[in-house]
């Protein structure tokens, strides 16, 4: 399966602020009070390295178009509502939207690296998540699925594969901790 350039550039964007982390927690302040999270901002010098991720993708097609190109990627990620871009003290930011991160967050599932655990366990989760919260629990089942989870029963999946953390990632992006179980299992029987 081919990852689309949109969201490659998305993903890479995403990691991009994920390594800012550590400095963005460093640097945080009463002063950015307008942003409710760290990783909503980026810092406003990213937008500066587009010409560094301009490099990175203009080896895929070497024509004269293709930057204009990527400024139309830009304006449609904007559109799309997945980038916003904003003004902070005369510099121009680069935020990934909530649904910029959701987008993200799915990329990363599909096409991340899965290993099968070492020592032959399993991961199971199980959850009961009431009938008022459909949407969080349907795509709770999306996202096990590109996983590698295996559905066992409705609320009940197992996956022979090391995706512990993306697991947690996933509870906690949608508060979802008091209505799932994980185990670790030794065996299986399907």
């Amino acid at each position: 399966m081919r990852i689309k350039i949109t969201e490659r550039f998305l993903w890479d964007l995403y990691k991009l602020a994920k390594k800012k982390d550590d400095i963005m927690n460093e640097l945080w302040s009463s002063k950015w009070h307008g942003f409710k999270d760290p990783l909503e901002m980026i810092f406003p010098d990213i937008w500066g390295m587009k010409d560094y991720l301009w490099e990175k993708y203009k080896k895929q097609n070497r024509d004269k178009a293709r930057k204009k190109n990527f400024s139309r990627m830009i304006n449609y990620l904007k559109e799309r509502g997945y980038l916003n871009v904003r003004d902070l003290k005369n510099r121009k930011a680069v935020i990934i939207t909530p649904k910029g991160r959701e987008k993200v967050l799915k990329t990363e599932l599909k096409f991340g690296k899965r290993e099968k655990r070492k020592d032959k366990k399993w991961q199971m989760i199980f959850f009961d998540i009431p009938e008022k919260r459909r949407k969080d629990r349907d795509r709770l089942r999306k996202y096990l699925g590109y996983l590698g989870y295996k559905k066992l029963q409705q609320s009940v999946w197992v996956c022979p594969y090391n995706v512990l953390k993306e697991t947690q990632q996933i509870i906690k992006n949608y508060k979802l901790e008091r209505f799932i179980r994980l185990l670790l299992v030794e065996e299986v029987k399907i």
